[in-house]
Formats: structure tokens, sequence, C-alpha cells
């Protein structure tokens, strides 16, 4: 039983005038045989790697695309769009207000500054951004949340509880001291409170990166 012919077998028999290895020219018929890419004349083996950098983009594109249905039904499942509604319509409008939220966002920064006595001092604030304060202090826990006065309300809960279980040094500062089971719990709340990742909106991309092949 012959074996199957392999990628290269088959590419080169695309350049034989009957699609047999017939009527492969000497030197192809050689590197068809032996399936060696060693053998082929330069330009040719140039033009086989070519084909595998086109191949290679094609299957980049095609998985591209897949993702891109994915996420667009499990949008479109989301939100409860039935069938007949205009699909392309709602993700445009999904993409827009989620961009605009977006800029509404803050960010709760759970950091601690080391001292040297040893222990940690804990400060909550916060941010237009993820990212870190910077410094001496290092970052605990980074929540989202919807709003400043979501994230405001959050801060203001969280102080008056430390406050009262005498955990906060001072109000003015906003530090407060927690042993590790306390700050465990803290961070599980700002975990609970943090917004969820949507798979569904921000993740489309609005523009698909194009595989550059070379020519």
């Amino acid at each position: 039983m012959a074996k199957p012919a392999t990628a290269l077998q088959e590419w080169l028999l695309r350049h034989a005038l009957d699609g047999s290895t017939a009527t492969l020219p000497g030197n192809l018929q050689r590197a068809f045989d032996a399936d060696d890419l060693s053998l082929l004349p330069v330009f040719v083996a140039h033009a086989w790697q070519e084909h595998l950098r086109s191949e290679v983009c094609r299957g980049l594109r095609e998985a591209t695309d897949a993702e891109q249905q994915r996420l667009e039904v499990a949008f479109h499942a989301q939100i409860g769009l039935g069938h007949g509604h205009d699909g392309d319509l709602a993700l445009q409008l999904g993409r827009a207000v989620d961009r605009r939220l977006a800029g509404c966002h803050r960010f709760l920064h759970l950091s601690a500054q080391p001292m040297p006595d040893g222990l940690r001092w804990f400060q909550l604030e916060i941010r237009d951004s993820l990212a870190a304060p910077g410094g001496q202090l290092e970052t605990v826990q980074v929540s989202a949340v919807a709003s400043e006065c979501q994230a405001r309300a959050i801060c203001e809960a969280i102080h008056e509880v430390l406050a009262d279980r005498g955990f906060q040094a001072s109000t003015d500062q906003g530090l407060f001291h927690l042993e590790a089971p306390q700050l465990g719990a803290l961070v599980a709340i700002l975990k609970r409170l943090a917004l969820p990742e949507s798979e569904a909106v921000m993740t489309l991309a609005d523009q698909r990166q194009p595989c550059i092949e070379r020519r």
C-alpha cells in the first residue's frame, strides 16, 4: 500500500503538467522521491517557504474568524438577541456603550507599605487606572468598579468597619494594619465587588490584526 503524499510532495505535484510525477522535471522528481527539501533548486525551495508562510497566515485568519464568530454568538446569547434581530447593530451598540462605560470605571488599589518594625500597613485608594502607585508600596489587590460614586461608597464602608474593629490607625491617612486572616477577608470582599470581565463585548476586536505575507 502506497504511503500518502507529504505536504511537500503534494505541493510539487501541483507543478506537474498532468498532476503526476511523470511530468515533473528531473530535479523536482528527485526531491519528490526523497521527500527532501534540500534537493530542490534554490528558487523552488524559496517558493516552498513562501507557500508555508501563506498557509500559516491562512490558518491564523481562519482561527481568528472562528474565534470572532464564537464571541459574537456568546454576546448574542448574553443579551438575549432573538433570531432575525440585527446582530451587527447590537454589536456596534455594545462596543460603543462599553467604551463609554469604561471611562466611568474606577480602580480600588489595596497596597501595602512595609515598616522598619516588620509590620505592613495597608492603604485602600481610588485610582483612574490599573497602574500601580509605585514607590515602596506593594500592590495587594486591584478591583475595578463601575464608577467614582461606587468606589467612594465601598471605601467608606470598609474604613468604617476597620475603624470600628480597631484596625485603622489614622482616618486622615487611611492606613490600617491587618494580620493574614483579616487581610484575606478584605481581599475576598474586594474580589467579589470587582466588575466581572466580560468575554462577550470588549474582547471582540474592532480590527483584526492581519497576518503579513512576504512577497
